[in-house]
């Protein structure tokens, strides 16, 4: 073989080896075995990579709206249900006489508390008046109050009775505040006496806010029994 035929073998054999090599190039560019990079991920505040965030809110399950009925039933309407505020009595007489009066407070309702030495039961009378007055003169008394609600004991008061149970003490006079209602108090005003009637009862008035509906009551204590008139708070 001359040398020229030679040069030309070595060229044709070069440029196809060329021609081999750039179609192998092109092949591994268009996905022929080589995988493809990720994307670039999200950098975080401190430098590190992280995936991006989730945009899509979260759904939240609404409150419970439900509220205590403000209509409901009212524990103190049993008190009001219980009594009124036409004319009420008890029975009997006393022969013991009547010798405190206090005033009490429940979540409900203020009483009066009328106490007679002995265990014997005993009553009264109670009815909303036009107007505080005298038991015998029928003169007026000043109470304070929107209504007045006059109390008839049945029992002679300590310093109209014989049996001289407190001697020396001072008789009450018409018109004395005979308990302290402290203020503010949601139905009573005053108690006042308000005179003996007939040798056998005793007479107040009870200086109420507005007619309340009221309820008589007795029971029996140590040595000592009560007549207790209940005035709700409310109608």
């Amino acid at each position: 073989m001359s040398s020229t035929a030679g040069r030309v073998l070595r060229a044709t054999a070069a440029a196809i080896g060329f021609v081999v090599a750039l179609a192998a190039c092109e092949n591994g560019a268009t996905g022929g075995g080589t995988a493809e990079s990720p994307p670039a991920a999200t950098p975080t505040a401190a430098g590190s990579s992280a995936p991006a965030p989730d945009r899509t809110p979260a759904v939240v399950a609404p409150k419970d709206q439900r509220q205590t009925d403000p209509t409901g039933p009212n524990p103190c309407d049993g008190v009001a249900r219980r009594g009124g505020t036409g004319p009420m009595q008890l029975e009997p007489h006393a022969t013991g006489e009547l010798y405190l009066v206090r005033v009490e407070r429940t979540a409900c309702a203020d009483l009066v508390v009328f106490q007679v030495d002995g265990t014997a039961r005993f009553g009264g009378h109670a009815e909303y008046v036009a107007r505080a007055r005298a038991a015998r003169s029928g003169d007026p008394i000043e109470v304070r109050g929107g209504a007045v609600l006059e109390v008839v004991v049945f029992a002679p008061d300590f310093a109209h009775a014989g049996s001289g149970h407190q001697p020396g003490r001072v008789p009450w006079w018409v018109g004395d505040e005979v308990a302290s209602v402290p203020g503010g108090w949601s139905a009573l005003r005053e108690v006042a006496y308000a005179g003996p009637n007939d040798g056998s009862e005793t007479v107040f008035a009870v200086g109420v806010r507005q007619r309340l509906p009221f309820t008589l009551a007795w029971r029996a204590g140590d040595g000592f029994s009560e007549l207790s008139v209940e005035v709700a708070h409310r109608e």
